[in-house]
């Protein structure tokens, strides 16, 4: 590449596309320069003022924008529902089998990944946080309540005896069961969300 009649503008803004691709193959950057170096050397003249020159490369584009038009297919790989996307999913709805800490883990592969956009991610992370943490945990807090006592008083050879028993456990209220049914469909409906809205 040939930048001595360049303006110094366009030299400068070839010098950031080179660092701005220097993941590319090396031929393909190649050829990309010399073709960028033949458009510039066309525009801009080189005896152009800096002003001028800015407002022709302002046409041309970001540099990182050219570099990454031309690799759509390591885009789509970046980004694509993978191995940390799935953990992440099953971290959010299992990860507090682990203390508390897979929970964790999770929201931070979320975090991490380009799949998903930052809306989702809120969305991951705020909608019953925890997974199905409050769901189990109510779930035994309704099994392990108390049995209601019950208590009647019989006359024994003219003594009071008060006889107790225990009613059986009822279980969680109609809307108990309810909330228990929505508690577990929605870290579950969270899940399904961010598994297709996966890029």
């Amino acid at each position: 590449m040939s930048t001595s009649t360049l303006h110094p503008v366009a030299t400068a803004y070839l010098q950031q596309v080179r660092r701005e691709g220097r993941d590319l193959p090396r031929d393909r950057l190649a050829e990309l320069l010399i073709d960028l170096e033949e458009h510039l050397s066309a525009a801009i003249p080189a005896d152009a003022s800096e002003e001028d020159a800015r407002e022709v490369l302002a046409r041309f584009g970001d540099p990182r924008e050219i570099i990454d038009a031309e690799r759509p297919e390591l885009i789509v790989t970046a980004e694509r529902r993978g191995t940390r996307e799935w953990a992440a999913i099953f971290l959010l709805l299992f990860g507090f089998f682990a203390a508390g800490v897979g929970w964790v883990v999770g929201v931070i592969l979320l975090w991490r990944s380009r799949a998903w956009t930052t809306r989702d991610k809120l969305i991951g992370t705020l909608v019953l946080p925890g997974g199905l943490f409050a769901t189990v945990l109510l779930l035994l807090l309704a099994l392990g309540r108390p049995r209601k006592e019950i208590c009647t008083n019989h006359t024994y050879l003219g003594t009071i005896v008060m006889h107790c028993t225990h009613a059986p456990s009822s279980g969680p209220s109609t809307l108990g069961s309810m909330a228990l049914v929505l508690l577990a469909l929605t870290p579950i409906a969270t899940a399904v969300y961010l598994a297709r809205r996966a890029r």
